[in-house]
Parts: structure tokens; sequence; C-alpha cells
């Protein structure tokens, strides 16, 4: 009777063994960071010949394995291996700085990026990186403007399915998200922060032309029209345009004869919010509206035109039966009284 017996072939450093010489020698490059076996394609170089192999398969496109359970195909057994944690929920790779543990080892390298804050994905047309590739192709859309997810109820699209989510609270009228200060709620927590800084004054988004600042992004983008002085809302009964949706449906008060602004000392109402400002400057007495000229100042700027009249001698206000005419709209009204005593 023949007894064949198997030497082991051991790495000292590691204790690891081997049957063949060749496959410790092999072994031996994942300690020294040798790689022989490069490939012919991107040249990529690997410590083993097998693994140039399966690396191979990324070039032709073929996917030999496949999951059972939902039929993705993968181009190595070892992808679909994890891949199959996805299904199970086992989570084997785990960070080792805050414990958060991942089905997929890639999954494992990206997170760890957030940690060192390597950003490796750069968009080629604005500099700006990404930890994920993801985010990056995401971010692509905003170059592009493609926006793949619309909501079913409004129409309204959005480059996120994160953003999409959101913006989905806005119909069910949900508002987990309330102030502390002033007991406001809102539909998303972005919208509370924002929020926050009109309590503490806070005006993070400038702008560029004229360097005004603003609590919210979308105050800022609304500005940003006034230099542009494009108007795209036309009151349809008037005409007369505005940069701002919110003043177009303000002016649509003047001709309803609405008047939902009333001050709260004296109890005068206003169609528009800004003529109730204006108002208030009567009861606390801040003149903002100062003349170059002379230095007088006054509660309205519609007051400062007319005063400015003193200084040029225009005389805007004529009374129609003797022809005479005024600086100021005041005046020319106490004149007409003379008439009617007449």
């Amino acid at each position: 009777m023949v007894q064949y017996t198997t030497q082991l072939h051991v790495r000292n450093d590691c204790g690891k063994a081997f049957a063949r010489i060749g496959h410790l020698k092999t072994h031996e490059n994942t300690h020294t960071g040798v790689k022989n076996y490069e490939c012919q394609i991107c040249g990529k170089a690997f410590n083993r010949l097998c693994d140039l192999k399966k690396h191979g398969n990324t070039h032709t496109g073929v996917k030999k394995y496949k999951c059972r359970i939902c039929g993705k195909a993968f181009t190595q057994l070892g992808n679909l291996k994890q891949h199959g944690n996805t299904h199970t929920g086992v989570k084997n790779y785990a960070c080792q700085i805050c414990g958060k543990a991942f089905a997929l080892i890639g999954h494992l390298k990206t997170h760890e990026n957030t940690h060192t804050g390597v950003r490796n994905y750069e968009c080629q047309i604005c500099g700006k990186a990404f930890i994920r590739l993801s985010s990056l192709k995401i971010h692509g859309y905003t170059h592009t403007g493609v926006k793949n997810y619309a909501c079913q109820i409004c129409g309204k699209a959005f480059i996120k399915l994160s953003n999409l989510k959101r913006h989905g609270k806005a119909h069910t009228g949900v508002k987990n998200y309330r102030c502390e200060i002033c007991g406001q709620a809102f539909t998303q927590l972005d919208y509370l922060k924002t929020h926050g800084n009109t309590h503490t004054g806070v005006k993070n988004y400038a702008c560029q032309i004229c360097g005004k600042a603003f609590t919210r992004l979308g105050n800022l983008k609304q500005h940003g029209k006034t230099h542009t002085g494009v108007k795209n809302y036309a009151c349809q009964i008037c005409g007369k345009a505005f940069i701002h949706l919110g003043n177009l449906k303000q002016h649509g008060n003047t001709h309803t004869g609405v008047k939902n602004y009333a001050c709260q000392i004296c109890g005068k109402a206003f169609t528009q919010l800004s003529h109730l400002k204006t108002h208030d400057n009567t009861h606390n007495g801040v003149r903002n509206y100062a003349c170059q000229i002379c230095g007088k100042a006054f509660t309205q700027i519609g007051h400062l035109k007319e005063h400015g009249n003193t200084h040029t001698g225009v005389r805007n206000y004529a009374r129609q039966v003797c022809g005479k005419a005024f600086t100021h709209l005041g005046n020319l009204k106490r004149h007409e009284s003379t008439h009617s005593v007449e």
C-alpha cells in the first residue's frame, strides 16, 4: 500500500498555508504589492492571473452569474454572492470608524470617503466633486436640465427622487416640522431651518450684483429678476406686468377693491402690503425718503417726488376750469375748494 503525504507551504508572517509552492508565491504578491498581470485594454494590474481573467468580463460585457431571486446578472461570482446579501439583509462589511454596516464592500468603501473627505468623482463641466458616482450623475442633470422625477398630482418635476418625496408632503398637508419660537409648521426640515433665519437675522444668500442679502434662496432668485427686468406675470384686466407672481396677485386687489392689509393702529386698510408698510411710517415717524437737495425727509416716496417739484418748478397738477397749476396734488385740491365756494 502506497501512502501519500502533503507538504504544506506556509507564509511565516501571516500563517496562511498552501499545498503548492506556486500558490504561495502568488499569495506573497498580496504582501509585496507586486501585480504581474496587466489588462491589455485598460491597463489595470492584478497580483493573480485568475483575477485578471475575471476582470476581462467587464470589457466583454459577459455576465455569467445571475441572481435567482431578482435576475440581476454579474461578471464575477464574488459580486453575485455579495449581491445576495441585499436580499437576505446580511451586512458583513462594517465601518471601522462609525460602525455602520453594509451588504456590499463597494458600498463600505464609498461610505469611508465620508470620513476621509475624499471626492473621486468630479464634474467635467463645473469641477464640483462628489463622494459617490451616483451623486455625480444626479448633479449632471443640473447642467442638462433633465428632470426625471415628476409629481403624479401636479406634474412638477425634479432632478432628485428625494426632492420629489419631500414635495409630496405639500399635497398631503402634513407639517411635521414646527418652529419652537413662533410655532409655524412646515412640511420639510429644510424649510424650517431656512425659516429659523428670520428669527436670527442670518442672511446667507447674497446678490452678486447689488450685494443685497436674503434669508431664503428662493427670495434671492426672485430678487435676481429685478436686475434682468423680465416681467413674466401680466394682469389680465389692465395688462400691467410684474416681476413676481405675488405682486400680480396683490395688484389684482386694486381691480376688485379687496383690502386685506389693515393697519393695527388706526384700522385703515390697503390693497397692497407695501402700501400698508408705507402707511405705518406715518405712525412711527420713520422718514426713509430724504431730498437730495434740501435734506427734507418724508414717510412716502410719492411725497418726496412731489416735493421735488418745488425745486424744479414743475407743476403737474392743473385745474381744468381756470388752468391754474400746482406742484402738489394737495394744493390743487385746496384750490378747487375755492371754486366750490364760489
